[in-house]
């Protein structure tokens, strides 16, 4: 009975959210047209992005301090699409890597990036500072990961996990150089949809157990989903210098304050990138990376024991990068 409810207390808070956050993305053409019809209204639309491959190669003969020759690359394909109406805004853009290494020597390869995340954004086009926003964000992979050298278990699948997060708050736009969202009810929804993993009870959701009855065992499965309802603050910074210089950082920190677990409730999610951009012609940059990412229900085996750790990812690399866009406006009386 505790698992049933919670279970339906999860899928009530699901519907409930996406429902909310859906009804607000809608364009409402009542709003947005007839209230100013006997104005001027611009419709304007973008589509932009770009799609870029990043190499790194090492080769090593008879080298006494040791090592292994290898190749490296990176494939990333990245896009924006802007929506502008009267009042409100709409903005969608998707983000997919994928990066591998490969070991001649022993004709082997490795899986070094995986990411597939997919945003949908809305803001009351006030043109003031602070704006009422809402945020619909889905994160995932592409295939298979692994836990090197075992390549033959696998710790995590296409949409195992998947991260879905509504969230509605107020931003407040600094300079358009620094942005901060905060939403007091953001819901965060994670998918493990591979029975395996379920039920070791992977990424946080209920795992499998067997039920004794009478003697009887009946094996529970793991469930495919976990419901949380919490606390959400996404801090985006991005500025341009003269020395064809960029700097990027995204921060985001979320708190389940509705954990059925209240000692769990001061854990706050935490997933921070940062990366600087030397541009060195149209074409060719080098970007430096960090990405950090701690989540209390991602578990590491760590001295014979399986706890949260903080997780790091560092790159550097040249990049081939074509950009593109387009443009579209159009004017009603």
């Amino acid at each position: 009975m505790p698992r049933l409810k919670a279970n339906l207390k999860s899928i009530n808070l699901l519907a409930m959210s996406i429902l909310l956050v859906l009804s607000l993305m809608i364009p409402h053409r009542g709003l947005s047209q007839d209230t100013i019809a006997k104005k001027k209204v611009v419709k304007w639309h973008r589509f932009e992005g770009n799609i870029g491959v990043t190499f790194n190669q090492l080769a090593i003969t008879h080298w006494a301090a040791g090592g292994e020759s290898n190749m490296s690359g990176k494939a990333t394909a990245a896009f924006k699409y802007t929506y502008n109406r009267s009042m409100f805004n709409y903005v969608t853009t998707g983000l997919f890597i994928y990066g591998a290494q490969s070991f001649p020597k022993d004709k082997r390869w490795e899986k070094t990036e995986d990411r597939l995340e997919l945003s949908m954004t809305m803001t009351h086009n006030n043109k003031k500072n602070l704006t009422f926003t809402a945020i619909t964000m889905l994160k995932t992979q592409f295939t298979n990961g692994y836990s090197y050298p075992n390549d033959s278990i696998p710790i995590s699948k296409f949409f195992a996990p998947a991260y879905l997060t509504l969230s509605i708050g107020y931003t407040y736009n600094i300079h358009d150089i620094v942005s901060i969202f905060i939403s007091p009810a953001a819901g965060k929804f994670t998918f493990v949809n591979d029975q395996t993993l379920a039920d070791k009870g992977s990424f946080g959701v209920e795992a499998g157990y067997w039920n004794v009855i009478e003697g009887d065992s009946t094996w529970i499965p793991g469930k495919k989903f976990l419901g949380e309802l919490g606390f959400n603050v996404l801090i985006k910074y991005k500025q341009d210098f003269k020395n064809n210089v960029s700097i990027f950082s995204t921060l985001n920190l979320y708190n389940n304050y509705m954990d059925v677990n209240r000692s769990n409730r001061w854990n706050i999610d935490v997933d921070w990138e940062t990366g600087i951009k030397f541009t060195i012609s149209k074409c060719i940059s080098t970007i430096i990376n960090v990405h950090l990412i701690y989540d209390d229900n991602v578990k590491f085996l760590i001295d014979d024991r399986e706890k949260p750790i903080l997780q790091c990812k560092e790159s550097l690399g040249i990049t081939f990068l074509y950009k593109f866009a387009v443009d579209n406006k159009n004017k009603k009386n």
